[in-house]
């Protein structure tokens, strides 16, 4: 493990030594992903030195000789009878999230908006997901910078069926097909896993979708006859896009039975909100493919431990127009 601190004046400084806990999180919904340090600090002991990090410096941590994250500070707060100093960094997603924009899309593609996205808050472009779905008109006025590279790749996701989202990999963003799986790896009670919960939901059920055309009229409709007869009719509604099979982008929207899962186990730095698992637990019964949701990632005392939260499906964070 190593910390970096990169000063107002562009000064590299390893701090790693004064750091006491790590925690290195995300959510497949929240985009950015977040640093928190404590570092020591006490104002009577002059053995202890202030390091004295601002707003807007930054943060880079790396494990196991990767850089898991470039990140500006965005709050600190001390706490007296601890002793330390804690910070919050984000990384540069949390500028896509916080900053509004308005547009008039033309007869473009998701990947071309997101470059354009970049290009206006000055972040670099990494490996952007190439779809190839034309997007004829997409008017933005005054939304988030997140939320409109969302409604793109929703575009996307309803032409083709497959789910993506944004990551930063160190200062440039990148558009990845969400639910790779993690290589060569999985999450064993036998193993590495130390604890475990697993909770059924019908909360967001949508069994029945009706498909109508852009004058209101009915034009198809797909449903789960299964889930109908079990728990009745939960129904939505879908109105045909140009460019969209109406009929995949209606399948889509069918939710069963939601099954979540959160454990708690021993570090593995891929294991990160967007990636997919493979796990055996037989105390639970958990034994399959899994979607990260959230997870968080804390370094203390030289231990790495996480603690996840599971999908049992595949599911995109969608923005509707």
């Amino acid at each position: 493990m190593k910390i970096v601190w990169i000063d107002s004046k562009s000064n590299q400084n390893i701090i790693t030594d004064f750091v006491q806990d790590v925690t290195w999180s995300g959510s497949v919904n929240q985009a950015t992903r977040q640093l928190s340090i404590s570092v020591l600090y006490s104002p009577i002991d002059k053995n202890i030195k202030d390091l004295g990090i601002k707003m807007g410096d930054r943060l880079l941590f790396y494990d196991e000789g990767y850089l898991l994250i470039d990140a500006m500070v965005y709050r600190r707060g001390k706490q007296s009878e601890q002793g330390t100093i804690t910070y919050d960094a984000y990384d540069e997603l949390k500028r896509f999230v916080k900053s509004n924009c308005s547009y008039n899309f033309n007869n473009t593609t998701p990947e071309m908006i997101v470059k354009t996205l970049c290009n206006a808050l000055k972040v670099k472009v990494g490996n952007i997901a190439e779809t190839k779905v034309p997007i004829k008109k997409l008017l933005v006025e005054s939304e988030g910078f997140y939320t409109v590279i969302m409604k793109a790749y929703t575009k996307a996701y309803k032409a083709s069926g497959k789910k993506y989202m944004p990551i930063m990999i160190g200062k440039k963003l990148s558009i990845i097909e969400k639910g790779e799986m993690v290589d060569s790896f999985y999450l064993s009670d036998k193993v590495n896993i130390t604890t475990s919960n697993y909770e059924e939901s019908i909360e967001n059920m949508i069994n029945v979708v009706k498909i109508y055309d852009e004058k209101g009229k009915q034009v198809g409709v797909v449903k789960n006859d299964k889930n109908i007869n079990m728990y009745g009719i939960f129904q939505d509604a879908y109105v045909k896009e140009e460019g969209v099979n109406a009929t995949t982008a209606a399948k889509n929207m069918l939710i069963g039975v939601s099954k979540e899962a959160s454990i708690e186990a021993i570090g593995n730095i891929k294991c990160i909100s967007g990636y997919a698992v493979k796990i055996k637990y037989s105390l639970t019964g958990l034994t399959g493919k899994f979607w990260i949701d959230t997870d968080s990632h804390t370094w203390s005392n030289g231990v790495h431990t996480m603690s996840l939260n599971l999908a049992f499906k595949n599911i995109m964070d969608t923005q509707e127009e």
